[in-house]
C-alpha cells in the first residue's frame, strides 16, 4: 500500500488537530513521520453537522460528506477511519469499522466499559486490521526522554489532578456520554504511567469519591496504590479541583497540571503535562543526567512538544509497513480497565486484581 485513504467520523476539535497532519504540510510533524503524513488522503467525512463536515472537506480534502456513518464504514475506497466522536460511541463504532475491514485510529478513551474493551479486542483479532489509540503522551518529547533514560523504574507516581472543576453541563462529564474527568482526560496520564512503568498492573487498592459535583456518578476523586507484575510499586491520583502545578512551579504551556515521576535505583525523572516536558535528578554517581529541566512546551510549542501532529502519520506508517501500532487496543483496554477498577475499589474497599 502506497497511500492510506482515510474516512473521518466526527468533525470536532480533535478531528481537526489530527487532520492538520494530512499531506505532511504541517511543520510540526516530526521528520521520521513526515513521509507517511504525505501518504494520507481524506476520502469521506461523516458528522451530524453537515455544514461543519463540509468546512473540513474544503480545508482537508475529501470526495463527500455525510451524516450516515455507514456510508464511510462500507465505502470500498476507504482503507482506514479516524474516529473522534463522543466517548459512548467509541466502542460500537470501533467494532463496526473493523467488521467492515477498516483500520481504526480511535480517540481516547478507547471504550467506556470492560465489555466494550473485550468486544474491541475480539474484533481486532478477527479482522486482522491495525487498531491504534490516540494516546499522544507516547509521542511527547519529555516522555521519550524519560523512557529512554529510565526504562525500568521501581517506583511510579502519577498525578492527573486537573486545575479547575468540570462543569456539570460539559458532555465529557456526563456518566454516559463522556465518563467524567478521570476517564475522559486522566486516561492520558494513566497510559503515560503504564508506558513508563513498562509492566502490566497486578493489583490496586483505591479510595475516593464525589467531592466536587452534584451527580453521584462518575467519581471525581481517586487515590490508588498499585503493584505491578514486575514488582514495581506505584500510585495514581486522579480527578479535578486540584493542581499539580503548585508542586512543580512549571509554566504549564499546555495548561494541564499533569505529571508522572519514575524512580529507579537513585535515578529519577518527571514527565510533565501530557509528557511535553521533563526533569531529571540523580543520586547515582555512575549516571549523568541528560539535563535538569527541559521545557519543550515553551521551546517548540504545545502541539509539537505534545506529539499530536505525529499521531495520524504514525498510524499511517503502521498500515503502510504492516507493523503493530504504537498504542494498541490492548493498551487502550488496560487504561479503561484500570480506571474502572479504581472506581470499583473506591466504592467497595476491595483490592482489585488483573
Amino acid at each position: 500500500m502506497d497511500k492510506v485513504r482515510l474516512g473521518v467520523i466526527g468533525c470536532g476539535g480533535m478531528c481537526k488537530a489530527h487532520l492538520l497532519s494530512v499531506g505532511g504540510k504541517s511543520e510540526q510533524i516530526s521528520e521520521q513521520y513526515r513521509p507517511f503524513a504525505e501518504q494520507i488522503e481524506v476520502r469521506g467525512l461523516a458528522d451530524v453537522n453537515l455544514e461543519r463536515a463540509e468546512q473540513y472537506r474544503r480545508e482537508f480534502g475529501g470526495d463527500y460528506v455525510t451524516d450516515d456513518v455507514e456510508k464511510v464504514f462500507t465505502d470500498p475506497d476507504i482503507d482506514a477511519v479516524l474516529i473522534t466522536t463522543w466517548h459512548d460511541t467509541h466502542g460500537p463504532f470501533s467494532v463496526r469499522a473493523m467488521e467492515c475491514g477498516k483500520h481504526v485510529l480511535i480517540e481516547k478513551p478507547m471504550a467506556m466499559t470492560e465489555h466494550e474493551c473485550d468486544q474491541i479486542l475480539e474484533a481486532e483479532e478477527k479482522s486482522g486490521v491495525n487498531y491504534m489509540v490516540a494516546f499522544r503522551v507516547r509521542f511527547a518529547r519529555g516522555t521519550q526522554d524519560v523512557k529512554r533514560e529510565i526504562p525500568n523504574p521501581d517506583n511510579i507516581m502519577a498525578n492527573a489532578r486537573y486545575t479547575g472543576i468540570w462543569s456539570e453541563g460539559v458532555w465529557a462529564q456526563d456518566p454516559i456520554k463522556g465518563g467524567g474527568q478521570i476517564l475522559s482526560q486522566g486516561c492520558h496520564v494513566v497510559d503515560l504511567m503504564f508506558y513508563l512503568a513498562g509492566s502490566e498492573p497486578a493489583e490496586l487498592w483505591a479510595t475516593g469519591g464525589m467531592y466536587h459535583h452534584e451527580k453521584p456518578e462518575p467519581l471525581d476523586t481517586i487515590n490508588a496504590a498499585i503493584r505491578f507484575e514486575n514488582g514495581a510499586t506505584g500510585c495514581f491520583m486522579g480527578g479535578d479541583g486540584g493542581t499539580g502545578g503548585i508542586l512543580h512551579g512549571h509554566p504549564l504551556p499546555c495548561g494541564c497540571p499533569f505529571w508522572v515521576t519514575v524512580v529507579g535505583k537513585g535515578r529519577s525523572a518527571t514527565a510533565i503535562d501530557h509528557g511535553h516536558d521533563a526533569r531529571f535528578e540523580s543520586c547515582d554517581p555512575e549516571w549523568t543526567i541528560p539535563y535538569a529541566n527541559r521545557e519543550y512546551g515553551s521551546e517548540l510549542g504545545e502541539r509539537p512538544a505534545g506529539g499530536v501532529p505525529d499521531i495520524l502519520p504514525a498510524f499511517a506508517m503502521s498500515i503502510i509497513r504492516g507493523e503493530k501500532p504504537i498504542a494498541t487496543a490492548k493498551d487502550g483496554a488496560r487504561v479503561t480497565r484500570f480506571i474502572l477498577r479504581c472506581f470499583e475499589s473506591a466504592k467497595t474497599g476491595k483490592v482489585m486484581r488483573f
